[in-house]
């Protein structure tokens, strides 16, 4: 009973984990500029998980390239007819605790989809929080994914 109590109390002071991403839809150019920001203590578990190396995020050689690559295959985007958007990788910024991932792609603005599994599969109590954004402007409603909706793409409100 006291194991039950203290787990409880330990996931209320905790919380969840997160991280944000903004999805701008420029409609001039027809692209997309998305900012992922996440802890970097977390990216680093991640990374160490998956690669089995000590990583840390401002002194590995090669963090960058795997934070890419992590972040790629785990964010994606379908157009209306279900076909994938090429998302390209612009570059991260480390500030503090935080990683803000940068990724961009050319898109139609009608019928966007989008997948978000970013450190889902590094913890259960992970969310994931999109705000959709046009022009540079909040657009609700915003997504959220965590654990149970893994493989689902959510529909992009601009």
């Amino acid at each position: 009973m006291i194991f039950a109590l203290a787990a409880g109390l330990a996931f209320f002071w905790h919380g969840v984990h997160m991280s944000t991403a903004t999805v701008d839809y420029q409609s001039a150019s027809h692209s997309v500029e998305i900012m992922i920001a996440m802890s970097a203590d977390h990216l680093e578990e991640i990374l160490r998980k998956n690669s089995g190396r000590d990583i840390e995020i401002d002194r590995t050689p090669d963090a960058q390239k795997l934070a890419q690559d992590y972040v790629l295959a785990r964010f994606s985007l379908k157009d209306n007819a279900g076909k994938a958007v090429p998302i390209k990788w612009v570059g991260w910024e480390i500030k503090g605790g935080n990683v803000n991932c940068y990724v961009e792609a050319k898109a139609a603005f009608e019928g966007l989809k989008l997948r978000n599994e970013i450190l889902i599969d590094w913890q259960r109590d992970q969310v994931n929080r999109v705000l959709p954004k046009r022009d540079g402007k909040v657009r609700p409603p915003q997504l959220m994914f965590w654990v149970g909706t893994a493989g689902e793409y959510q529909s992009l409100a601009f």
